[in-house]
This record gives structure tokens, sequence and C-alpha cells, in this order.
């Protein structure tokens, strides 16, 4: 395997599961670490998570989410994800990723799956 590859496939195989990382498992063990920050916080889904009291005040916590890190989930989040900017300027998808409205109605599609 050439060494651009080999980098390459690395850096991938760290979002399936970074064992290296201090923090794993931050949810449980086996998780996938595709989505290490979850692109749809705070979702406020309290079958997912729940307020808890921080430092300043309530923060939003999804210590005991298991949901965004199970393999199937995690890929069917990425395959909406990539549907939806395929045709999108690196800019502009990160645009339009950043609106949490649209997040959210992506959460909301695959948990209906």
């Amino acid at each position: 395997m050439i060494e651009l590859a080999e980098n390459f496939l690395k850096e991938v195989l760290l979002k399936i599961v970074n064992r290296d990382c201090p923090y794993y498992p931050c949810h449980f063990e086996g998780q996938t670490c595709l989505w290490c920050f979850c692109p749809f916080y705070p979702c406020e889904d309290e079958s997912l998570g729940e307020y808890i009291e921080g430092k300043h005040g309530k923060v939003w916590s999804c210590e005991k989410c298991h949901w965004i890190h199970s393999v199937d989930i995690a890929i069917e989040v990425y395959k909406e994800i990539a549907y939806l900017i395929r045709y999108l300027p690196t800019e502009e998808a990160i645009k339009l990723l950043d609106n949490h409205k649209v997040m959210l109605g992506i959460k909301d599609k695959v948990m209906r799956k």
C-alpha cells in the first residue's frame, strides 16, 4: 500500500474506533467514534440525554447517549449528510450543516428509519 493511502486509511479507521483516544470509551465499549462531536448537540431529546447542573448553570448532557455511537446509526447519519451536501462547495455545506434546525431534521429522519 502506498504511504498516502495508508495514512488516509489510518485516519478513517480512527473514526470507526479510536482506542488510543484518552476519552475512549466516552459512552460505551465498542462505540464508533465517527461522530466524536455530535452534529445534533444539543438535541434536547430526553430519550437521548438530559439537562444537568454545570459550573455555569444548566447544560445539555448526552453522556448516556448510545444512539449516535452505534455503527448502524452513525452510518445512516453520515449517508443523510452526504446526500444533502453532495453538490455543494465545502463552505456552503458547512454553512448548511451549521443550521441546527436542518441537523435536527436529519436526526429525526434517521430516528424514524
